[in-house]
């Protein structure tokens, strides 16, 4: 008895792309400042001026940290 293989074609597979693959994309754009920024902003306000507005409770932040919240950037 001799044994046949037989070859099957195996089925075409399509891969489809968008038109913009490079693009990055988001759910949403934000449209406010980001919680970073106003980390940021509070930092560099705070080692040029040695006060920033706290970006918790907005009250004064100083070095040593806010003096209504008590929050503090480190």
């Amino acid at each position: 008895m001799t044994a046949l293989a037989a070859e099957t074609a195996a089925p075409a597979i399509t891969v489809r792309r968008p038109h913009d693959v490079g693009a990055k994309q988001r759910l949403f754009e934000p449209s406010e400042v980001t919680l970073e920024e106003t980390i940021l902003g509070a930092w560099e306000a705070l080692t040029a001026r040695s006060r920033a507005e706290c970006p918790v409770c907005h009250g004064e932040l100083e070095p040593g940290g806010c003096a209504t919240c008590g929050s503090s950037l480190s």
